[in-house]
């Protein structure tokens, strides 16, 4: 099987149906889900910044093995109980798991960074239109940015 390029990797559609892309978008979805309902009060006396905090637990939560698993173990440690999450992005991750999860390994800071961007864009515009910011799910999906 000849190598393929970061790019390709991107744009073929594997055996399975999902491209590594649409996955990293799902991945996005669901962590700016976490992000927004993070208890960030636990974490007001560290030197850290939430992307840091958020970092470190999505590393431990990943090691977890599974879709599933990695996301009750980051909730756990977010301080939150079940987060609300959309399935439209959830089922794909779960349906996918072993192909989701080293997405979410590999794409580690990127999907972060993502997520932290959506949330803030969602909020941006929220506050410009003076209105009440509390996103929906399916709101959030509409404020990540292509690159």
């Amino acid at each position: 099987m000849p190598d393929e390029t970061q790019d390709d990797q991107e744009t073929a559609t594997p055996d399975n149906g999902i491209t590594d892309a649409d996955l990293q978008r799902h991945w996005i979805t669901i962590l700016a889900e976490y992000w927004r309902q993070a208890d960030w009060e636990q974490f007001s006396g560290q030197q850290k910044s939430r992307a840091e905090s958020f970092s470190e637990r999505l590393e431990a939560a990943a090691r977890s093995g599974s879709v599933h698993k990695m996301l009750k173990k980051l909730a756990h440690g977010l301080g939150m109980s079940a987060p609300n999450l959309p399935t439209a992005a959830l089922d794909p991750l779960a349906a996918h798991d072993q192909q989701a999860m080293a997405v979410l390994r590999r794409e580690k800071i990127y999907l972060v960074n993502k997520a932290d961007e959506t949330v803030q864009n969602y909020f941006n515009a929220k506050n410009n239109d003076d209105s009440n910011p509390e996103p929906t799910t399916s709101e959030l999906t509409d404020f990540i940015t292509d690159e």
